[in-house]
């Protein structure tokens, strides 16, 4: 069983699928599609209904991957 743990280097998650959470609330599981060369921001790939979104550092959120 491979447990997703939580990252701080998301410069380097392009491509890998990782659960975006907000104050211990699971906002989505997606892909990143792209990520700031300074990982303070990700944008996790539209899929489906869902757009493309953006998150960044400041706001608190958490990357597990």
């Amino acid at each position: 069983m491979n447990k997703r743990g939580p990252r701080s280097d998301w410069a380097r998650l392009t491509g890998h699928t990782v659960e975006v959470w907000l104050l211990g609330e699971h906002i989505m599981t997606g892909v990143v599609e792209q990520a700031a060369d300074d990982g303070s921001v990700l944008w996790i790939a539209a899929a489906g209904a869902n757009t493309r979104r953006l998150f960044d550092k400041p706001t608190g959120y958490r990357i597990l991957a």
